[in-house]
């Protein structure tokens, strides 16, 4: 695509709206959205307006949220409604979500009226559960009839939906009573009843579900899509597996802005250094005041320091080894987390895991730090000393680090919050106070 980019300005620099509709007519919309950010912002309008509704419309969906609210922000009304009207009721929902409500309400009225109750419908769910991730586009069929039925109801409605892989079996309440995987529907003789072709046990969701959970039931069952259904089984709304990679990339991103201490922002690019820095800063506002407590406990047992130079070489290695333990752990435990490989019954479970595992490298990264002091330092009291207070510091630092995400889940705060920075610097409070108390009893006593 990059390659042809060039002429591809100068056919709307010359306006050939012909010329261009054939050739971006040969390119996939993603790739098409992919080199969008090369284009000026009057060489987006011009093209985006010499395609068809249905391509641009493709070409559109693929944009990022910047791009799509600055295309937006330009198009002539009726073109604005076009798309809006063409657009798939889940990425409509999406789009609608990160516009301001005023807005919103603005553009509902405009579009046509199926249109306008199927977007009211979605943006009445919560934007993070299936109902907000799921479309209205799907395909249902009454038990009573033939397979030949649901074929003339498959070709009359599949122009209009981007995604099939199951037809919906439904009561006379709209009740779900199975499903028809696209495959069984082609092999099967059109004679025979839908009752007896389709399948009645099947995974579901229901409107609620916060859309990790609707990712883990993608992943546990291995499944294309999953009919979303409310309290009396009747069905609302399908997830396609689309939506559901959309999903796990932007729960990744998020569980690594916060385990690096920094909010999610928008887009980074074009995102101003303000504004991310306003977001940032307040993490580093809290690391500071918590760092205040190390300084604190270190002038606290300064007359250890004053006493007994040799501790102070100790101290960063110490602190950075702890710190590092701690992380670890709780990397691992936020993603069993995330996974479902632990839940919050396995607290204890995890503690014993991550004391066990603390003892084994406490020991091995003691025995070389005593070794250090012993050959640098020619002082065998203070190599016990330091390994001693690195296995004890490790050991606790493992065992924090598994349980604090365990418990920021079960009072309902989201687990990566207790982020690399965070936890490394309540580790360094904690290892201080562990190294100078095991001084205290095996070193400073007896000088």
């Amino acid at each position: 695509m990059r390659v042809i980019l060039p002429e591809i300005k100068e056919l709307l620099t010359s306006r050939k709206k012909k010329a261009i509709r054939k050739v971006v007519s040969y390119f996939e919309p993603a790739d098409i959205a992919e080199v969008w950010s090369e284009f000026t912002l009057n060489e987006k309008l011009k093209l985006f307006n010499s395609l068809e509704t249905a391509l641009a419309t493709d070409i559109f969906e693929f944009l990022s949220e910047d791009q799509m609210v600055e295309l937006l922000a330009n198009l002539p009304t009726s073109r604005t409604v076009q798309i809006l009207n063409e657009m798939s009721p889940d990425d409509r929902t999406d789009l609608f979500a990160i516009l301001p409500g005023e807005e919103v309400e603005k553009l509902i009225p405009l579009l046509e009226a199926e249109e306008q109750k199927r977007a009211r419908e979605l943006l009445a769910y919560k934007e993070n559960t299936a109902g907000g991730l799921m479309t209205t586009d799907y395909i249902t069929v009454p038990e009573n009839v033939n397979i030949a039925s649901v074929m003339q109801e498959l070709r009359a409605k599949a122009k209009d939906i981007d995604f099939i892989h199951n037809i919906y079996v439904v009561d006379k309440v709209n009740r779900l009573q199975g499903i028809i995987p696209l495959k069984d529907l082609l092999t099967t003789s059109p004679h025979r009843k839908v009752e007896r072709v389709m399948e009645t046990y099947f995974p579901s969701v229901g409107l609620e579900i916060d859309q990790e959970e609707v990712a883990r039931v993608f992943e546990k069952y291995d499944v294309a899509s999953l009919p979303v259904m409310d309290k009396l089984r009747r069905i609302k709304g399908v997830i396609t597996v689309d939506d559901v990679i959309d999903v796990i990339e932007e729960e990744a991103s998020e569980d690594i802005h916060r385990f690096g201490a920094t909010e999610v922002t928008e887009q980074y690019l074009s995102a101003s250094p303000v504004n991310i820095a306003q977001k940032r800063v307040i993490w580093l506002v809290i690391l500071a005041l918590a760092g205040f407590v190390s300084g604190s406990v270190l002038e606290h047992y300064s007359y250890l320091l004053s006493s007994i130079v040799t501790l102070s070489f100790f101290i960063p290695i110490l602190m950075n080894t702890s710190g590092s333990a701690g992380t670890q752990a709780a990397t691992v435990v936020v993603r069993g987390l995330a996974t479902g490989e632990i839940r919050l019954r396995d607290i204890w479970r995890v503690v014993r895991k991550e004391f066990f595992i603390g003892i084994l490298m406490g020991i091995i990264a003691g025995a070389i730090t005593a070794l250090r002091a012993f050959v640098l330092q020619g002082d065998a009291m203070l190599g016990l000393t330091v390994a001693i207070a690195m296995i004890t510091a490790i050991v606790i630092a493992t065992s924090i680090g598994g349980m604090l995400p365990i418990i920021f889940k079960k009072l309902g705060v989201d687990p990566a919050l207790m982020s690399g920075p965070l936890i490394a610097t309540i580790l360094d409070t904690t290892t201080l106070l562990i190294y100078f108390n095991i001084t205290i009893l095996l070193l400073y006593r007896f000088q």
